[in-house]
């Protein structure tokens, strides 16, 4: 039997028969390694334990304790409680079931609004399914032949997704349960030890208002009790710091249904706060070589056709309003009023770089199934800046923004962040050229300043890449700078 060559992230190489799998490999390298992996990446594609390896190439294992196998994971959780829903409602129709950064939901259509004692035969029958031990199963599926089963499966959310696509898919078989998904999954249920299931809440299903709405089941899973009892007691003691009920507690805001849903009201003491946080913010800004400018709230609507946003962004705007026989619309972002400004004379190469600030509020029609206490509004006032430089000074530029972003979160507690460098999308202005300067330009920034970040592909904005700094935990952090300033005031 021939064989292929696979290359260790140590650099090693070793030979096994063609046809091998990772599963055993891992095995022939170590017994308690194999314990802990879940999956692995073969020639940087994530892939099933079982899955027989034909050709030459490199091999890492992920373990369940790595971002990738905490992602597996919990999708594969995800899986499991799907199935127990099934079993305990058959008429149950599913939609999507992904991971996210720390935990897992399912959304689905059933004919009963479920309970918090709902959740409890929910987990039941998930045990039940867990101590089976299925083997999880992946088949490949052409996309006519997906269609025919998941109608045959009465799953019409499934349909209609797999319509959608142009290629092929694939499916996962668990016992008797079959889902749509391209995986990977853990090598079988009994993977799962120790899981809870949090929250009920509803969906639409693709996120639009004019679809129906489906219940979601939020839950999260590890291998060990102690990772489980951790992470339930940092969500309740999230909950104490929960800036919606401290903003109530407190007399800071509110949100009135008179005035409409995601638009906040400032109480004195929260307007006192925002002063506060402004005056730190002018002083500093101005400190690093900014300049800083004012603008409307509302522009002619042909200013939103130059910059795009009617093309790109026209669903989360609000709807355009018309005096004296001129449309204007109610501003989504600062950008191009800025960039007015700098049109407005004549500037010399000179001259640059420009760096212009602005603490300006803007309106977007976010739906209202995902609005948010101040997380996700309707109108919010954005810290914007534009700088105007050679392409020469940009590296400079991108590193010194960085710094100055980084000293801004960490003034105000926001300590842990993950970072991430967002390519160019589908639909996009400007010339591939441009773009690629740019991203390099970020790129190039980010491994000068050594700081870790991953690559989140197709999720830069239609006019630009952009590197995201996200913290996991805002919502806490909020409520935490709320407590500070209320005892301090």
């Amino acid at each position: 039997m021939s064989s292929i060559k696979i290359t260790f992230p140590d650099g090693s190489v070793k030979e096994y028969a063609k046809q091998s799998t990772s599963q055993n490999i891992v095995e022939d390298i170590s017994r308690s390694l194999a314990k802990k992996t879940i999956a692995a990446k073969f020639n940087d594609n994530i892939i099933d334990l079982d899955k027989k390896l034909t050709e030459d190439g490199t091999l890492v294992f992920i373990t369940n304790d790595s971002p990738e196998g905490k992602e597996i994971f919990w999708h594969s959780t995800a899986h499991i409680m799907a199935h127990a829903i099934k079993n305990l409602f058959p008429e149950a129709k599913f939609g999507f079931g992904p991971a996210l950064h720390d935990r897992f939901y399912y959304d689905f259509d059933i004919n009963k609004s479920l309970s918090p004692e709902d959740l409890e035969s929910i987990e039941k029958e998930m045990k039940k399914i867990i101590e089976k031990n299925s083997r999880f199963e992946r088949e490949e599926l052409s996309r006519d032949e997906a269609i025919k089963l998941f109608k045959s499966r009465n799953e019409p959310y499934k349909v209609e997704h797999i319509e959608e696509l142009t290629e092929s898919t694939s499916i996962y078989k668990e016992g008797d349960f079959v889902d749509l998904c391209s995986g990977p999954h853990l090598p079988s249920t009994g993977f799962v030890k120790h899981f809870k299931l949090l929250t009920i809440s509803g969906a639409y299903w693709k996120g639009n208002e004019n679809n129906p709405m489906l219940q979601r089941i939020y839950g999260v899973s590890f291998p060990k009790k102690s990772q489980l009892d951790e992470f339930l007691f940092k969500l309740e003691e999230a909950k104490k710091r929960d800036h919606r009920r401290l903003g109530r507690e407190l007399d800071l805001f509110s949100i009135a249904d008179e005035s409409g849903a995601g638009l906040v009201l400032w109480h004195p003491k929260g307007a006192l706060i925002r002063k506060i946080i402004e005056d730190f913010w002018r002083d500093e800004h101005l400190n690093a070589g900014y300049d800083l400018v004012n603008t409307p709230h509302i522009a002619r609507l042909d200013l939103w056709k130059t910059s795009g946003h009617l093309d790109f962004f026209s669903e989360n705007m609000f709807s355009t309003m018309e005096m004296e026989n001129v449309k204007y619309q109610l501003k989504p972002m600062n950008c191009p009023f800025h960039l007015l400004i700098y049109k407005n004379q004549g500037k010399s190469y000179r001259d640059l770089p420009l760096r212009w600030a602005e603490l300006g509020t803007v309106y977007r029609y976010e739906r209202s199934g995902v609005l948010h206490g101040l997380l996700r509004v309707r109108g919010f006032t954005q810290d914007d800046a534009h700088i105007f430089c050679r392409p020469s000074q940009l590296e400079d530029e991108i590193k010194n923004c960085l710094d100055f972003t980084i000293f801004i979160l960490q003034t105000f507690g926001f300590l842990e962040y993950e970072i991430y460098l967002s390519t160019r999308p589908e639909k996009y202005v400007g010339t591939p050229e441009n773009w690629d300067l740019a991203t390099n330009a970020l790129r190039a920034a980010l491994e000068s300043k050594e700081l870790n970040y991953e690559i989140d592909p197709g999720e830069g904005v239609f006019y630009g890449p952009k590197i995201d700094i996200k913290t996991p935990r805002a919502n806490g952090f909020i409520g935490k700078i709320f407590r500070h300033f209320d005892r301090t005031l």
